[in-house]
């Protein structure tokens, strides 16, 4: 713990030596500022980033040289979901989960850029990117086992046909999870009010109290769909386009029969958005093989069983992440 102090007074004296002398003050009370309250310990701005540093120095360049960068980064959604990766680093150190080895790492960096689109094939680069996330996928992936049988994959394989060899056909309300004019990450109380909004939605369209070229027009807040009854089109699962949060949770559970009727799904939290999603039809490729999907399905699997452990533990702590900061 004495060891931790030190370090990080170190790095608040070296971005406040590189600062203004009328923003000394400002950096430091910026860095000193609790942005996460777990368990009943507070954790800081710069607990985070020095953290985070581990696998990203240019952020740290930056961010030691340009404090208008800083109050904008501290207040973004992306440094809310890196708190949040944070917090579930702490969970799993709680619960004694292993850490990954080196390796292990590397192998979830590439597969986590390839499937968000990302075009590098450096892992540094990636596990950069995607900070702690990474991290705890690749500490909960290696609790699982190393292959899973033949009967295990062709189960998870009908749990959602769709998911591995169809296209749906989508429209949606989806809500910003942060401020469309400042850019700032919406605060915990705004992100559960927005939320139990697109479920009330939910729940009016399904008793017939509200059709949805009305619930859209009147809560969507996508500038393009809202004008067009929320029509986005067809989407695959590996749809890049559209954030891996809300495709893993969209695609998941529709089962192995076609689907005759139109399904809400949501609301999904995304990792910028929020949604309401309306899955209009399904098409797929008529009578699949698992053969066919072997590796995707390998990988889902992973991934539910990843969701499925991590769920469980977060459900046991207590956190409260405390962003946007007043600066």
């Amino acid at each position: 713990m004495i060891k931790q102090m030190f370090l990080g007074l170190l790095f608040c004296a070296s971005l406040v030596a590189q600062q203004p002398a009328d923003t000394q003050q400002q950096v430091a009370k910026v860095m000193g500022t609790t942005v996460l309250q777990q368990n009943g310990v507070n954790y800081s701005a710069n607990d985070i980033l020095e953290k985070l540093f581990d696998r990203d120095d240019s952020l740290k360049e930056i961010l030691q040289r340009d404090y208008d960068y800083l109050k904008l980064y501290i207040n973004s959604q992306k440094f809310y979901n890196h708190v949040r990766w944070f917090s579930n680093n702490l969970i799993l150190n709680d619960n004694e989960v292993p850490q990954a080895s080196e390796q292990a790492l590397i192998n979830e960096a590439l597969q986590w850029a390839e499937e968000r689109g990302s075009q590098t094939v450096n892992p540094q680069a990636a596990l950069a990117q995607g900070g702690l996330e990474i991290v705890v996928r690749a500490r909960l992936i290696e609790l699982q086992k190393a292959a899973f049988s033949t009967i295990e994959l062709r189960a998870h394989f009908f749990r959602s046909i769709p998911e591995f060899a169809g296209i749906l056909k989508l429209s949606w309300i989806r809500l910003p999870l942060f401020n469309s004019e400042t850019g700032a990450a919406l605060g915990e109380d705004e992100r559960i009010a927005r939320y139990l909004i697109l479920d009330k939605v939910a729940t009016q369209i399904n008793d017939n109290e509200l059709n949805w070229k009305d619930a859209v027009k009147a809560y969507c807040k996508d500038p393009v769909t809202s004008t067009q009854q929320g029509k986005v089109g067809y989407i695959k699962r590996n749809d890049t386009q559209f954030e891996e949060t809300f495709r893993q949770q969209l695609f998941k559970d529709l089962g192995k029969k076609r689907i005759d009727k139109v399904i809400l799904r949501g609301p999904i939290i995304g990792d910028s958005w929020i949604y309401l999603a309306r899955i209009e039809s399904v098409i797929t490729k008529g009578v699949v093989e698992l053969q066919l999907f072997k590796e995707e399905v390998r990988r889902s699997l992973v991934n539910h069983n990843l969701h499925q452990t991590l769920s469980e533990l977060t459900s046991k702590a207590t956190r409260s992440i405390l962003i946007p900061i007043t600066l």
